[in-house]
């Protein structure tokens, strides 16, 4: 099953898909621009709660048949919670970065990915890598990008980690292949894992600032230096398995964050839109969530541009996929 719709020229389709074949079918509908970007959600390794592993092997295998495809990402919470006793500064020293190095293999190699990674020869692009070998882009060549099409952002130093590995990629697609969690990240939020850990600034956790209070800004501004160089995309997956009930006590599974929350199995839920903005509007409002009372989208849309009214009624339409 596949629908698709239109808002203001732009496309958003809804796919029902639980093999390889109807993975492939779906993606090969969207008809993408090569060469690729794929940028997983890899917070942590807790079910449910990342890029499937099966999911982000059939999306690796699909666009590489079509083309050059690089996997992008950066070290994160999966990373610095395998290295408890690593007393972390501003910048990681070069016995850290060994054992963070470390800990991503050890990853790459529990989710399978390395041996996908390794079989169709595809480059896994770590940002923090990138920034830390002095491998980024010219930072106001950056900054003049983007300052074209949006305001300035809030720190100045997210024009410098632009890695010229995916600078030289910028004439295809880039896409940010969310997870669907019932209620945390997707699209928008996805892309926040792409400013580097411990590149001089700290942990990521600066971005967050006191109390969240500058997350959400910084969640846009890394959105629009990315938006004003590259075609991103988005898509949400929930085809093998999504986390819902988060926060609940009485959740079957509980996150290494601390929270428990429940697991749906196998519902081959998959979305897709040109606007990636756009497309966690419609997940939100198709699983009962009212998108403009969600903060880093709200926030987001004020700079990036609001989805129409139309789309909020279209998911109304559709009905809750969760029920």
């Amino acid at each position: 099953m596949r629908k698709e719709f239109e808002f203001e020229g732009r496309r958003l389709v809804v796919g029902d898909v639980h093999t390889q074949e109807e993975f492939f079918d779906f993606m090969g509908s969207l008809q993408l621009r090569k060469p690729f970007i794929v940028k997983p959600n890899w917070i942590c390794m807790d079910y449910g709660h990342f890029t499937d592993p099966q999911v982000l092997e059939w999306t690796l295998r699909f666009f590489r048949e079509q083309g050059k495809v690089v996997l992008a990402e950066s070290y994160s919470a999966r990373n610095m919670m395998a290295l408890p006793n690593l007393k972390l500064g501003l910048r990681f020293s070069e016995d850290e970065i060994k054992h963070v190095r470390k800990s991503e293999e050890d990853f790459l190699k529990k989710t399978g990915t390395k041996n996908v990674l390794d079989e169709l020869g595809i480059e896994y692009v770590n940002v923090a890598e990138e920034v830390l070998a002095k491998r980024t882009w010219d930072m106001e060549t950056v900054r003049e990008l983007v300052e074209k099409n949006y305001p300035p952002v809030l720190r100045d130093e997210l024009y410098a980690f632009l890695p010229r590995k995916l600078y030289a990629l910028r004439t295809g697609t880039f896409i940010s292949l969310a997870k669907l969690k019932v209620f945390f990240t997707m699209c928008t939020k996805n892309m926040f894992g792409l400013i580097p850990e411990y590149v001089g600034y700290g942990s990521r956790s600066t971005y967050h600032g006191d109390g969240d209070k500058t997350l959400s800004q910084n969640i846009a501004d890394i959105n629009k230096i990315y938006r004003s160089i590259f075609n991103v995309v988005g898509i949400v997956e929930g085809v093998n398995s999504l986390s819902c009930n988060i926060g609940e006590e009485t959740g079957k599974h509980k996150s290494v964050f601390g929270y428990r929350y429940d697991v749906l199995e196998n519902k081959g839920l998959i979305y897709y839109c040109d606007d990636p903005l756009w497309l966690d509007a419609f997940v939100y409002q198709l699983c009962g969530k009212d998108p403009v009372k969600e903060e880093h989208l709200q926030w987001a849309s004020k700079v990036l541009g609001e989805w129409p009214p139309e789309l909020i009624e279209g998911a109304k339409k559709i009905g809750n996929p969760l029920e």
